[in-house]
């Protein structure tokens, strides 16, 4: 039996309609992991609240934000407040907030609403943007834009960047193919002129499916030829037309270069997918597989394939 990983879940709410996606699906996740859930407003730092110089209006505003934050959980609750739902309300800025609570305290998911834009362009990271804070998480992160799995998670969708190391991914792939039961779908592209069974797309994806299966969990493999797309490219066209839940999308843990082409992927899922994505937090390494005692013949295997194509 898998061990649930998932006991405490950090919700950011804005109070707007808008919350309410990233609200129901933090509640599917919590009936279905028995998960304790925190509700989390943060009030804007207006006009430069200081809590050594200005304690008091920290203090007011604080309150106040704390009476929104009631109105809004119980309209949702219908009134009453589950004892397994806790409310929290912070004063300052919203990126570094909430990235210091998931990388101080022991949350074990992140779950976001994520606007339909969202801007790639540096400059944009210094606000509060969606993309800067799946950055910069320590822990694992489920966006939401207008979908949530309010039917399920039978299907998940995993894109492959074939030119990083994905044992992580691999891991993950395993654990909630496992907790939800749910079927994988690997999804690899082949953007230059190669005989696909000799490409590195097909080996890299035909071991890991071989793997997951091994670990009980079924699991299918796509592999889309376009010449004239790059990866990216190839990997979110195709990915629009596979039916599935939710994606699984590897995310930023261990590059050490931004805006490279694995990044921008991540990225670009967030803009362009309607669908829960599901990305890795920061600290993720080796945690899984020491969680699910993988057979270490799988990093062995992985290893010969952590290369460019």
């Amino acid at each position: 039996m898998t061990t649930n990983r998932f006991k405490k879940i950090l919700v950011p709410v804005s109070l707007e309609i808008e919350s309410t996606t990233a609200f129901n699906q933090a509640l599917f996740l919590k009936q279905k992991l028995g998960a304790e859930i925190t509700l989390l407003h943060v009030v804007p730092n207006v006009g430069g609240i200081s809590e050594v110089f200005q304690p008091d209006l920290k203090s007011e505003a604080e309150k106040k934000g704390m009476v929104r934050l009631v109105r809004f959980a119980k309209m949702n609750f219908e009134g009453k407040i589950s004892e397994h739902v806790k409310l929290r309300v912070e004063v300052g800025n919203h990126v570094s907030i909430i990235n210091s609570i998931t990388s101080n305290e022991s949350f074990d998911l992140l779950v976001l609403n994520r606007r339909n834009r969202i801007d790639a362009l540096p400059e944009r990271y210094k606000s509060n943007n969606v993309s800067q804070i799946v950055r910069e998480s320590s822990c694992p992160v489920i966006s939401v834009n207008n979908r949530w799995t309010s039917k399920g998670i039978r299907n998940i969708l995993v894109p492959v960047d074939i030119s990083r190391q994905s044992r992580d991914l691999l891991n993950w792939s395993i654990l909630l193919g496992k907790i939800f039961n749910a079927n994988i779908k690997l999804l690899a592209a082949l953007t230059v002129k190669i005989d696909l069974t000799q490409s590195l797309a097909y080996k890299k994806s035909r071991l890991m499916k071989d793997l997951i299966e091994s670990e009980g969990v079924s699991c299918s493999v796509s592999i889309v030829e376009k010449e004239n797309l790059g990866k990216n490219e190839a990997l979110i066209e195709e990915a629009r037309k596979i039916s599935a839940d939710m994606l699984l999308v590897q995310g930023f843990q261990d590059l050490m270069f931004s805006n490279t082409q694995s990044e921008r992927l991540l990225v670009d899922f967030l803009k362009y997918s309607s669908r829960p994505i599901f990305s890795l937090g920061i600290k993720e390494e080796s945690f899984v597989s020491s969680l699910l005692k993988v057979n270490k013949n799988s990093e062995v295997l992985l290893n010969e394939f952590e290369s460019d194509e």
